[in-house]
This record gives C-alpha cells, sequence and structure tokens, in this order.
C-alpha cells in the first residue's frame, strides 16, 4: 500500500474509533473464493451475516446452550491444536487452504492429540480434482467441491505432492491413497449460535468473505471494513470466537508476517463472514 493511502486509512481508522491497527505492506495477496451455484454471493452473505449479527445483538447473549463465552484452538485446555500458518502466494487457492486447515486441526481435536504432525497437501486438493470440478489460480474455487473432495477421495500429506503457487498439474506420489486422509461428512451451517456450538465441541470451521482492501493492511484488533473498494471473495478457517468482544478468530494463508502473526479477529456480522460456515466431521 503506498504510504499516502496507508496514512489516510491510519486516519480513517482513528476517527471512526474502528478498533483495529494498519501496517504498511507492499506484498500482493491473493484471494480465490468465487462462490459456486449452490453458495451465496458475496453481496448476499453480507447481507445474512448484518442479519445474524443484528439477532445476535436483539438476543444481547453471551455464550449460550452448548457453548461457552469464548473459545480458541490455540489455547484449549492449555493445547494449541493448530497447525502452523501457511502462505498460498500468488494463486487464487485459499478455498484449498482453508479447508485444509480446518481438517488438520480437526484431526487433531478429535484424535485428542494438539502435536500431531499433520501437514496435508493443499496443491493435491486444488489440482487433482478426481472428477470434482475444479479451480484454478486465476479463477479460484470454492467450498462445498473442496470438501467433497476431502470426502469422496482423501488428501494426502505435503510430502506427497508440494504445493507451487502456479498452475500445476496432478503429479502425486504413486501411493497417495494409502496416504489420503478423509472425511466423513461436511455440514454447512447458517445460524451463529450453532457455529459457535460446533465449533467449541468439534473443531475449527471454514468461512469465507468478502475482502475490501482496507483488509489487505490488517494489523492487529478486530477487523472491521471502514475503507477501500472490493477485492473479491476469501477462503479461511474459524478457530475461535469471543461474544465479550464480539468476534471470529480467524487463522488466514498468507504467510505469518501478515496480520497478527497470521491469524486475525473480525467483528460479528463484518463482510458475510458468519452468513454460512463449514463443520467437517473427521
Amino acid at each position: 500500500m503506498p504510504t499516502s493511502k496507508r496514512l489516510e486509512l491510519t486516519r480513517i481508522l482513528k476517527e471512526t474509533n474502528a478498533g483495529w491497527k494498519a501496517k504498511a505492506t507492499k506484498k500482493q495477496y491473493s484471494l480465490g473464493y468465487v462462490p459456486g451455484p449452490e453458495e451465496h454471493s458475496l453481496v448476499t452473505r453480507e447481507m445474512l451475516a448484518r442479519s445474524n449479527n443484528q439477532q445476535f445483538m436483539a438476543a444481547a447473549a453471551v455464550g449460550g446452550p452448548g457453548y461457552p463465552a469464548s473459545f480458541d484452538w490455540r489455547h484449549a485446555a492449555g493445547h494449541n491444536y493448530v497447525t502452523p500458518i501457511r502462505d498460498q502466494k500468488q494463486c487464487g487457492s485459499c478455498v484449498a487452504f482453508g479447508c485444509v486447515a480446518t481438517v488438520e486441526a480437526n484431526v487433531r481435536v478429535q484424535k485428542h492429540q494438539p502435536t500431531l504432525n499433520i501437514n496435508l497437501s493443499e496443491a493435491d486438493l486444488f489440482f487433482c480434482h478426481d472428477g470434482v470440478q475444479g479451480g484454478s489460480c486465476g479463477h479460484g474455487w470454492n467450498v462445498n467441491p473442496a470438501l467433497t473432495v476431502f470426502k469422496n477421495s482423501g488428501v494426502p500429506d505435503e510430502r506427497c505432492f508440494p504445493y507451487s503457487d502456479h498452475d500445476q498439474p496432478c503429479k502425486r506420489c504413486t501411493d497417495w491413497k494409502k496416504r489420503a486422509v478423509k472425511i466423513k461428512a461436511f455440514h454447512a451451517i447458517t445460524v451463529t449460535g450453532a457455529m459457535k456450538a460446533w465449533l467449541a465441541k468439534y473443531g475449527p470451521l471454514v468461512t469465507c468473505f468478502t475482502v475490501y482492501s482496507d483488509f489487505f493492511s490488517y494489523h492487529t484488533g478486530i477487523y472491521r471494513h471502514v475503507s477501500g473498494s472490493l477485492r473479491g471473495g476469501h477462503c479461511v478457517s474459524c478457530i475461535g470466537y469471543n461474544d465479550i468482544q464480539r468476534y471470529w478468530i480467524c487463522k488466514n494463508s498468507w504467510g505469518p508476517a501478515w496480520g497478527d502473526h497470521g491469524f486475525f479477529k473480525i467483528a460479528y456480522g463484518q463482510v458475510g463472514i458468519d452468513a454460512i460456515m463449514w463443520g467437517v466431521e473427521v
């Protein structure tokens, strides 16, 4: 971001008391979520998320049946179940990264092994579609086919098919089927309370949202869109929430130098983040 625009964003953040801080960045970050025919458009997602937030505010609830008031899988009973931050680099493969991050953490959670060495291949999920309509670096992808691949074929480890940020032919290892991790099922969740209950009980969720240009400069705090043009859709893994300050905690795929060491907090109802999330059964 040019210095003049960064200073302007800093001014707006201060004047609006936005609750988050920006930092200078020269790196170009890729997106890649394009809603499929069975998924809501980005505009509709934003409308649904605002509606969900209004319902939450009207109820004025802190915590609820089946879930605590706050939760973070990086600090669950003294353990971190979230795998390290990855970097999709210059490829619109965020759906693959968000889905892989979610499944990896769920495997750790449901096996009760926070230190389990699991690093699945985003390249295999993104470039080896196994009969499911796939995506590309230039055009992106969407969640339902990605999780369908996880369910039907599974995804092997990173060493079986290492990731590079360009369209790759499917060149997985010959014994990939023996190395593949599958999910039993996946579910779309559209009620905020159900999202929190699932997350706190079973593990992180896949979610997608609209990215505006100010988000690229996020550093710390609770993100709310304050300025900038629409840049596209993005997909991440939601690993926690906080009902007291009303935000979600998400794991991004832009490397550990971005944001808060690769993670970010985002306010309830913002930019479509909680219109719908997907839970996985491993």
